[in-house]
């Protein structure tokens, strides 16, 4: 989830929180501990190891200026991904030395979305100004379409996405919706009648992009109803089997401690449900942590930090 939006100029998105999960669910998916492995829909992966992961965030994104502390996960392969807020917290200083660390690495970009023709064009502006004129080619942007339960159309998409494409993006960066939809509670009593493949909306802006981002905590799936799950199956699955792109957002929210080990647990329900990603983005949304938050950008050798679980998710 995202706590605040950045926007230039006078444009502020608010973001969503989270339903609660407080309904008995459904049992129809495999999980972890009761789960056969089943077959992967075309063209999925079956491990990470075939996956793009990218770590960034918020709350300690100074790390990523400093070499040591990303030193092996960049060493693997791993990208870097730039949340629109803790980019901007950075001293420009700072902001060289993260692009200098991860050079010749992929790199992506989180933004708000805009539905208006003036919210868009400063979003345009401000990835103009605040990524394309430092050099960056980012591999996708993902882009907060859905936060406080907003319910973007496929022309306001489609308009988002040319108004981006004209400040000279690569052709070759795709812009991602990320579906929130089923994290807010105003939708938990429809969720089972609202999924990726009974919605032409959905699909029509998923088929615009070129596929999605879902935006699901691991620690916080499975406080969930099951049909909360089964709906991230159904998306994923949906999207997979048209050969489009799945991007899986894994952040701590309020589960600290146990975030590797909820990311390891979330994935393997993916996989035995044959719902694998195909790039995984790691990352916190935490302004003003305090002193002892486990789940900082910070050091790559620390197992609950964003570097740390990246780090684990590229060597497993």
């Amino acid at each position: 989830m995202r706590l605040r939006n950045l926007l230039p100029i006078v444009f502020l998105l608010a973001a969503g929180t989270f339903a609660k999960a407080t309904e008995a669910g459904i049992g129809s998916l495999a999980t972890p501990s009761t789960a056969q492995g089943t077959a992967q829909p075309t063209g999925a992966p079956a491990t990470a190891h075939s996956m793009k992961i990218f770590a960034g965030g918020v709350a300690g994104v100074e790390a990523l200026a400093r070499p040591e502390a990303s030193a092996k996960f960049r060493e693997a392969g791993g990208g870097l991904y730039l949340h629109n807020n803790g980019w901007a917290d950075l001293s420009p200083v700072q902001q060289r030395q993260t692009l200098a660390n991860f050079k010749n690495l992929p790199v992506a970009i989180e933004l708000g979305f805009g539905g208006s023709p003036g919210a868009s064009q400063a979003w345009a502006e401000r990835l103009r100004s605040g990524y394309l004129t430092l050099g960056i080619k980012p591999a996708f942007i993902a882009a907060n379409a859905f936060a406080g339960n907003n319910k973007p159309t496929a022309v306001q998409w489609a308009a988002f996405s040319k108004a981006l494409r004209a400040r000279n993006l690569p052709a070759s960066t795709q812009i991602l919706p990320t579906f929130e939809f089923a994290n807010f509670g105003e939708n938990i009593s429809t969720l089972t009648e609202n999924t990726v493949s009974k919605r032409q909306d959905f699909q029509d802006i998923i088929r615009i992009a070129g596929g999605l981002v879902l935006d699901s905590p691991p620690g916080y799936v499975f406080s969930r109803e099951d049909y909360y799950r089964a709906w991230l199956i159904d998306a994923i699955h949906w999207c997979r089997m048209r050969g489009l792109t799945v991007v899986w957002i894994a952040s701590p929210h309020t589960f600290g401690d146990r975030f590797l080990q909820d990311t390891e647990k979330f994935l393997s329900f993916l996989r035995q449900n044959g719902a694998m990603p195909t790039a995984i983005v790691v990352e916190n949304y935490t302004d003003n942590p305090p002193r002892d938050y486990p789940n900082v950008v910070g050091q790559e050798d620390m197992p609950n930090t964003v570097l740390g679980v990246a780090l684990y998710l590229l060597k497993k």
